[in-house]
């Protein structure tokens, strides 16, 4: 009888399982179609169906997810100019377009204006477009100026008010703040950890040059924009390992049958929204170091966040599991793309501190793997999504096995 109890309160805390499952078998609407094809294959299938320019594009030099589609960018070494493409998910036109740097010969001159410029008629055959050069050929004779070819790409729309960064980053600085004024144990295990995951987020910086696609620009050596980007993205990091040291994650428990409960919440949110430019990671090689990076990095911003939302709502601290709660709805309608890290900082904000940082590592990772889940078709990032999440249900299995044994 001993054993057929112990075995009932062990099955029983496995039970705590099951919203995982939910969150992943709950079907949600699809604002975009699943990406199909990696970047690799969509600029395949670019450098096929588009037309020679007459000129050397150079290397694939990054990528990002628009509409439906994924945006590409080729450019050669000396940066004279660079092609966009914007190849379609799925059937469909692919749309091109060449830029060229200002300090090439030729002023942007349209065909209509290079004709009243010689005054003269002149057959609509014998017009030709000069690429590299921005020039227009005209039967034996050149004229400087012309206008760049190719059509209009889509660009990736910003948002007109992005009130839920802004909000996240205000409670971020809160939560330092209050660290100062309060401070608490220091959890050493978890502050070794995010130093780890810095330094292999700084690792793979150069081999992630291809997300900053939005940094290279015609006139501009790619090396150069590349080293801005690495340098950027450096500084970003140090900056984070002195914060780490001075605002570092306190010591706590947490009860294990919470863990599947905001992994859950993590993954529905990630499902719901997948974020654009963890979409961008997933072309990448490193892309698993990457994620694991971001979940532990970004789960402490997630519990620093959650501290200063705390302090900030202490003052109604009887209504204040009716704010987080209403925070909750609110982020899941409106905040988009960010209504992840919106859920896992109001999830954190209603435990005591120090005792979030568990919390926040299985929001942030179920974050990211609801995202690419949903938002991407193609084998390699869906078999990495799919070991991250098997390791974060054995992760929360153990701890409610030792729980059950406890008890």
């Amino acid at each position: 009888m001993a054993e057929t109890s112990w075995l009932r309160r062990r099955l029983a805390r496995l039970a705590w399982l099951a919203p995982v499952v939910v969150a992943l078998a709950v079907p949600v609407p699809r604002e975009h179609a699943r990406v199909a094809q990696s970047p690799t294959e969509a600029a395949q299938r670019a450098e096929r169906e588009m037309p020679a320019l007459g000129l050397v594009w150079g290397k694939l030099r990054g990528w990002e997810r628009v509409d439906d589609g994924w945006s590409l960018l080729w450019q050669p070494a000396h940066g004279a100019w660079l092609v966009r493409a914007w190849v379609p998910n799925g059937p469909g036109e692919v749309r091109w377009r060449l830029e060229v740097a200002r300090w090439l010969p030729g002023a942007r001159l349209s065909q209509g204006a290079a004709r009243v410029l010689l005054g003269d008629p002149v057959e609509p055959g014998s017009w030709r477009e000069q690429l590299g050069r921005r020039d227009w050929r005209i039967g034996d004779r050149q004229l400087a100026g012309a206008l760049p070819a190719g059509s209009g790409v889509p660009r990736p729309v910003g948002h007109s008010d992005p009130t839920w960064p802004f909000l996240l980053g205000g409670f971020v600085l809160a939560g330092a703040l209050a660290r100062v004024v309060f401070p608490g144990v220091v959890a050493f295990g978890w502050r070794r950890a995010v130093y780890l995951c810095l330094a292999l987020l700084a690792a793979a910086v150069p081999l992630a040059t291809a997300v900053g696609v939005r940094s290279f620009q015609p006139g501009v050596r790619p090396w150069v924009t590349q080293l801005a980007f690495l340098t950027s993205a450096l500084g970003v990091l140090a900056a984070g390992a002195v914060a780490t040291a001075r605002y570092a994650p306190k010591r706590g428990s947490v009860a294990a049958w919470s863990l599947p409960l905001v992994l859950a919440i993590g993954l529905l949110a990630g499902r719901l929204h997948p974020h654009p430019r963890l979409l961008d990671l997933a072309g990448l090689g490193p892309r698993l170091l990457i994620w694991v990076g971001l979940s532990v990095v970004g789960s402490w911003l997630v519990v620093l966040a959650a501290e200063g939302l705390r302090d900030l709502l202490e003052p109604i601290h009887v209504v204040r599991p009716v704010v987080l709660a209403t925070g909750s709805v609110l982020a899941v309608l409106g905040a988009g793309s960010w209504a992840g890290p919106t859920c896992a900082v109001l999830v954190s904000a209603a435990i005591e501190k120090g005792a979030a940082m568990w919390l926040g590592v299985a929001a942030v990772w179920g974050w990211i793997v609801g995202s690419v889940l949903q938002g991407c078709g193609w084998g390699a990032p869906l078999r990495d999504a799919a070991l991250l999440l098997t390791v974060a249900c054995v992760v929360a299995a153990l701890a409610l096995l030792r729980d059950a044994d406890s008890s």
